[in-house]
């Protein structure tokens, strides 16, 4: 009987070297419209389909494949006598490779997604049908068929025919389950277009969340030691699409990282934006301990801006994850190995510093791709938490209000000074536990009160850990992530000296605070959004 490989591809990446190495094998190429003139035009000789069944295209061309004898040929089992009598009845012959791509519909919800345009043409046309019928289908039969759906796996396959002119069971296994893994993420992305209507963003432009089907397919990326706690398993898992890879970071040296590492890393990264977004100008610096920011500052130089954030809580910032700005060179190396710190994050680093990080091998040292970092914090992207068999679904907290915009309520304004201090303990309260107290001077966090049931526990901590560290806070500034409902915390702040206040508003005590704010001389500014994070 005849071997055949049935070929039919969008993304035409490496298929020339790929299908001449089919017919070397002694396969056959059956192929379709686009494909097929594009085989034929690199003088490959080539089948069409409709030459093959022997049954014409219809419905401009979206009906070609569905046919028995190219079903039946990917589904016979080889060593079933029946089937292979049934398929030589209708003059089929035996589809042992289906190379098969998909219309990139994944692809064009991305460029919906990115030109921003709420009245975008209907998306009905990219929704592929025949090729995930054969992808399926050679899956199903891979004891016997290789579903070819990805490019990248073109050199093992040719590998593996030149030596033994046959491809391994272990690959075609793992080939089936690209294929519907593929398959999941692509018949996700449908479902969800279709639950909105065929409208995936909203009238300002932005992406639709919390959409009627919201579909998450994940594939591991590496397994980790443990989880939170030794006894708890854990492993990193990204979401499943060939469209998009969140390679913007990579580890240099230093121990292999840990579920925890990544959660701290993660929220380094999420502040270190925040802050390079509010002082695009300067130079900073953020350390983080157990999720929640223990040193901040802002300065000329990445040197004094790690200096000043260490001095926060130099305590607490002991086996940190530090995050700062610039090219990180020798000098500053050295700075950060003062002390005990479990990663690095940097934008760039001199060959200097790397020797220096060298000796200290556990210490783990990540570089950023910070304009990618940028384009991947500029896509509002759900946040996911389960709660036993539910999943608590929500809009990542991406957008702010700058201090600048929001109300002054008090008869003392702040100065510009006093705005700048106000600005960066706003922006730095977003990224603490709530509630959440922070207090701030000259550009740099001074005293940080985070996770506590009471605010006004918060304002102690925060009033307690600035005077710990000898920090002068008379005239600073503090914030709060959400509204006061009594004037208690405002009232403990002032009699520690702070000068300035800013909080969202909303409470119905707002003009009772407000009024309280005025006899202390507190200068206070609202906001209008709040920034809880459990």
């Amino acid at each position: 009987m005849e071997k055949f490989a049935l070929v039919s591809v969008y993304d035409k990446t490496g298929l020339e070297p790929f299908v001449r190495s089919l017919i070397e094998a002694g396969y056959q190429i059956l192929s379709t419209g686009g494909t097929y003139t594009f085989l034929q035009s690199l003088g490959i000789e080539v089948i069409s389909i409709v030459d093959y069944t022997n049954s014409p295209e219809i419905l401009d061309g979206r009906v070609k494949t569905l046919h028995p004898k190219v079903h039946g040929g990917i589904l016979a089992r080889r060593d079933l006598a029946q089937d292979l009598e049934e398929l030589n009845l209708v003059g089929g012959g035996l589809i042992d490779f289906v190379v098969v791509n998909l219309y990139p519909f994944i692809e064009k919800v991305r460029e919906v997604e990115l030109k921003r345009d709420p009245k975008h043409p209907s998306l009905i046309e990219y929704i592929d049908i025949g090729g995930p019928t054969m992808l399926r289908a050679a899956a199903k039969n891979s004891a016997s068929v290789a579903a070819v759906s990805d490019p990248a796996d073109y050199p093992r396959i040719m590998a593996e025919l030149s030596q033994g002119g046959s491809v391994a069971a272990e690959t075609r296994a793992m080939l089936a389950g690209k294929v519907f893994l593929t398959m999941a993420s692509y018949d996700g992305a449908v479902a969800r277009y279709f639950s909105l209507g065929e409208r995936l963003l909203a009238e300002d432009g932005s992406r639709k969340l919390c959409a009627p089907v919201e579909t998450f397919v994940l594939k591991r990326e590496q397994e980790l030691r443990y989880g939170e706690n030794p006894h708890q398993s854990a492993a990193i898992y990204r979401e499943y699409s060939r469209v998009s890879q969140n390679d913007f970071w990579q580890q240099l040296q230093g121990k292999e990282i840990s579920y925890n590492n990544l959660l701290d890393l993660h929220a380094a990264l999420d502040l270190f934006l925040e802050i390079n977004t509010a002082f695009p100008t300067q130079e900073f610096a953020v350390i983080i301990k157990h999720l929640n920011p223990c040193g901040v500052a802002v300065r000329a130089t990445n040197l004094e801006a790690f200096r000043e954030a260490r001095h926060c809580d130099s305590i607490s910032a002991f086996g940190g994850i530090v995050a700062v700005s610039g090219l990180i060179d020798g000098p500053l190396a050295e700075t950060i190995l003062e002390g005990f710190v479990e990663i690095v994050v940097g934008e760039s680093y001199s060959a200097e510093a790397l020797e220096k990080f060298t000796k200290k091998k556990n210490i783990r040292v990540i570089q950023c791709d910070l304009v990618r970092l940028r384009a991947e914090y500029s896509v509002t992207r759900p946040l996911v938490r389960n709660a036993f068999a539910d999943f608590l679904v929500q809009s990542s907290d991406s957008s702010i209000n700058p201090v600048k915009s929001g109300k002054m309520v008090t008869e003392r304004r702040p100065n510009a000074s006093e705005l700048d201090d106000l600005e960066l303990a706003w922006r730095v309260c977003k990224h603490v536990k709530s509630n959440a107290i922070v207090i701030v001077k000259d550009r740099k966090a001074v005293g940080i009160g985070a996770g506590q049931m009471s605010r006004v526990d918060s304002a102690r901590i925060a009033i307690e850990r600035a005077r710990n560290h000898a920090h002068d806070i008379s005239g600073a500034a503090a914030a709060s992530d959400a509204f006061l409902p009594f004037p208690d915390s405002l009232e403990l702040l002032a009699e520690a000296s702070i000068g300035s206040l800013v909080q969202p508003g909303g409470s119905i005590k707002d003009e009772e605070v407000i009024g309280v704010a005025n006899r202390l001389g507190v200068a206070m500014v609202l906001t209008g959004d709040r920034h809880f994070r459990h």
